[in-house]
This record gives structure tokens, C-alpha cells and sequence, in this order.
């Protein structure tokens, strides 16, 4: 087999795999963990029997390579923003900006996997809490940048406005409605200046 023959076939494999999280984690945040059959995920894919297995040897491989590739390209993204070289409060308003977009747009399907989902395994739920933590660092960090608070030092009223924007993006897709009179870059831009003023308040004051 040649090198192309070769990397068209990872490529193939690649593109599946992407297919069956995206399918995997659209009927998990839709049905629940324990309502969603393995082979129910393969068959939307036309992968049945050994095919699926080819992928995957269970639901919960699957799951937690939804939640992990999930959270790795949500996080390169806003990697990118805080490397950019932008002021620190314009980089935290651009890393709530981010946020809504990703919960809105672009990864609607994963953000229950994060927040909403029960799932009846303790190494599932530690690897959500851990990635939960590692997504949260990024936005501490940017705080402590903005306010020239050292690693290890304690933040106290800063990390008060932080939960407070935690919860506001958790909650975003409860009651987001893509008929709505805002378009997503909209409530974005909104989202991203209602949650920075917090933190613009707590560095006036």
C-alpha cells in the first residue's frame, strides 16, 4: 500500500470517527446516557456488527472520545485567543465571546455531555470534572492576567464574577432560541460586554 493509498484511508477514518462522536453526542444530550444503545449509534451511520467495532469497542469509549476531542479543539480555540496579544480584558471579553459561539454554533450537541448529563461511570465523570477544571484555567488565567494575580495566589472577589460567568454560559442553551430576534454573533457580543463589565467594575473599584 502507498503512502496516499494510506492517508486516504486515516483520512476515511478520521472523517467516521468525527461522524459517529457528533451522532454519538447529538443522542446523548437528546436522550440520556443509559437511553442511547451502542448499536442504535452505529446504525445511523449504516455501521452495524463488527464495522462499528472497528471504531469503537464500546458507548463508553465513545462517550469519552466525544467529551475529549470536544474539549481539545474547544480549547485550542481559546488558546488562540489568549496568544493573540490583545489587552487582558479585551481577551477575556473575546474568551466569553468564543464561548457563546462554540456553545451556540458550533458544538451545541456537546455542551450537555458537559453540564446536564448523568452518566452512571465514576471514570467518566472524574475525566468530565477534569476537563471542566482544564477549560475553566484558561479563563482563570486570563483574570489573574488582567488583574496581575500570580499563579498560586489566591483571587477572592474576581473568582465570585468568574462563577458568576460560568453559570451564565452553562445556562445559555437553556434558553437560547435560534428563531430568537438576536443572531448568535449578537448574543455574543452582548454575552461577551455584560460579563467583562464584572470584572471592569472589580479593577475600578
Amino acid at each position: 500500500m502507498t503512502d496516499s493509498q494510506l492517508s486516504r484511508q486515516q483520512r476515511k477514518r478520521a472523517e467516521k470517527i468525527s461522524q459517529l462522536e457528533r451522532v454519538a453526542a447529538r443522542m446523548f444530550a437528546e436522550r440520556g446516557f443509559e437511553a442511547v444503545g451502542f448499536e442504535d449509534i452505529g446504525a445511523t451511520l449504516d455501521l452495524r456488527g463488527p464495522s462499528l467495532y472497528h471504531y469503537f469497542s464500546s458507548k463508553e469509549e465513545l462517550f469519552l472520545a466525544c467529551i475529549r476531542q470536544s474539549a481539545k479543539e474547544v480549547a485550542n480555540r481559546l488558546h488562540a485567543i489568549c496568544e493573540a496579544g490583545s489587552e487582558p480584558m479585551e481577551t477575556l471579553r473575546a474568551l466569553f465571546e468564543e464561548q457563546v459561539i462554540i456553545e451556540l454554533r458550533d458544538y451545541p450537541e456537546y455542551v450537555p455531555l458537559f453540564f446536564k448529563l448523568y452518566v452512571p461511570s465514576e471514570e467518566i465523570q472524574k475525566e468530565i470534572l477534569n476537563l471542566r477544571r482544564a477549560q475553566a484555567e484558561i479563563f482563570e488565567s486570563a483574570v489573574r492576567s488582567a488583574f496581575g494575580i500570580a499563579p498560586g495566589q489566591r483571587i477572592v472577589r474576581q473568582r465570585v464574577a468568574l462563577e458568576v460567568a460560568f453559570g451564565a454560559l452553562a445556562y445559555l442553551p437553556e434558553w437560547y432560541r435560534s428563531d430568537g430576534e438576536l443572531s448568535i454573533d449578537e448574543i455574543a457580543k452582548t454575552m461577551g460586554e455584560s460579563l467583562v463589565a464584572q470584572f471592569t467594575q472589580l479593577r475600578c473599584g
